[in-house]
């Protein structure tokens, strides 16, 4: 159950490559401000109320903020390295300098769009769903 005044980041634990991130991810939040799971370990119900749908969780990491806002995608992303300094310095030139956001949203739906390739590339866990 996903708990108000928490942020929670919900990846798709069937991809290699969102697992290992995410494993980065838990690394980087010492202060465990954030709950990582993978999406699968909450019913699509529970999401509904947040008008996120297992769909949507299959193509863009999601990020369901403490104050009940979602985030998806590279937005998601940049959201968790906010609250990591150092890290949030790097988010301020993101938005700062709009090409690197461009950049950043290229960069990630490339690495969305080939997840299963990458996965298989780097031998990480075999992805559960086998897409082209």
């Amino acid at each position: 159950m996903i708990e108000p005044g928490k942020d929670y980041m919900l990846f798709d634990g069937d991809c290699g490559i969102c697992t290992y991130s995410a494993e980065i991810v838990k690394k980087m939040d010492e202060d465990a401000q954030f709950i990582v799971e993978p999406y699968q370990a909450f019913p699509e119900d529970e999401l509904k109320k947040f008008k996120i749908t297992y769909e949507k969780c299959t193509k863009n990491l999601q990020v369901i903020t403490s104050k009940g806002r979602v985030y998806a995608g590279a937005f998601a992303v940049n959201y968790f390295l906010w609250h990591q300094f150092p890290w949030s310095l790097l988010v301020i030139l993101i938005y700062v300098l709009p090409v690197l956001l461009l950049f950043e949203l290229i960069g990630y739906r490339l690495v969305q769009r080939n997840r299963y390739r990458l996965s298989q590339w780097f031998g990480l866990k075999a992805c559960l769903l086998k897409r082209g």
